[in-house]
């Protein structure tokens, strides 16, 4: 593929372009960001798709300004990467992702941000940092157990940081906790299923759905920011995890046996 572009979705065209990741409209995930996706276009979302030139979507770029972000940063001023995907072994067209990168840059320059920042992870479900480091980024910061912030500037200005109470935020409650938001659409999907888990092992498990990007940035316990699985002041999960690794995690952290 050598001819692409890019599309931006927006409140007027979301039902028809979607966003990307879950293109079934009956998908609870889909049905959760849709909801979700009302209010984020008003505080400065966008997401952009970059299409080959025979309309197929290869990829998208999920960026809101850091006022509103939901990953757990305090970057204020600068434009926040929070998800990027690209299909790359469907298209296999290497340049996609740059694309998608240089568009936020000249989106950030062009909206007097100080920059773009991005959360990066050595662990599973986020965009490693070896990506961002080929085109131009630098760590700014890092939080256990895995992850890093990133940054280029477009601009200047103090750069965004990660906070530093992780364990604070955990707490030492004894109760099994799953807090999320709808930022990422296979949490949709997780929040149906692993209640039923739960209950075939007698679990209590108590969801929590935060709100606002605000009341996640000061309440989540990882920089993802988007869910977290908690007990007993430790972090059991920090990304959307199946029925399957449910029941693992039950049996194996809390020692509880199947009814």
């Amino acid at each position: 593929m050598t001819h692409r572009r890019i599309v931006t979705v927006d409140a007027g065209n979301v039902d028809e372009l979607g966003f990307f990741c879950v293109k079934n409209k009956k998908h609870p995930g889909y049905i959760a960001k849709r909801k979700w996706l009302e209010r984020r276009f008003e505080e400065g979302m966008r997401i952009n798709l970059i299409q080959t030139n025979d309309g197929q979507t290869a990829g998208f770029l999920e960026t809101i300004p850091g006022e509103y972000t939901w990953r757990v940063v305090e970057a204020p001023g600068w434009l926040v990467i929070q998800c990027i995907w690209v299909a790359s072994k469907k298209f296999p067209d290497k340049g996609m992702a740059p694309a998608l990168i240089e568009n936020c840059l000249k989106n950030a320059a062009s909206g007097g941000k100080k920059g773009v920042a991005v959360v990066t992870s050595n662990g599973p479900w986020m965009a490693g940092k070896a990506f961002f480091l080929k085109n131009g980024f630098e760590q700014a910061d890092e939080a256990g157990p895995y992850y890093q912030l990133l940054i280029k500037r477009t601009g200047k200005g103090k750069a965004p940081a990660f906070p530093k109470n992780w364990d604070e935020r955990l707490g030492r409650d004894r109760s099994l906790r799953l807090i999320y938001t709808h930022q990422c659409p296979y949490i949709g999907k997780a929040v149906e299923e692993l209640p039923p888990v739960a209950d075939g092992f007698g679990a209590d498990l108590n969801l929590i759905k935060l709100e606002s990007a605000a009341e996640a940035r000061e309440r989540m316990p990882s920089p993802y920011g988007t869910l977290a699985l908690i007990y007993n002041g430790r972090l059991l999960a920090d990304h959307p995890i199946s029925a399957t690794r449910f029941k693992n995690i039950l049996q194996r952290d809390l020692k509880l046996d199947e009814k």
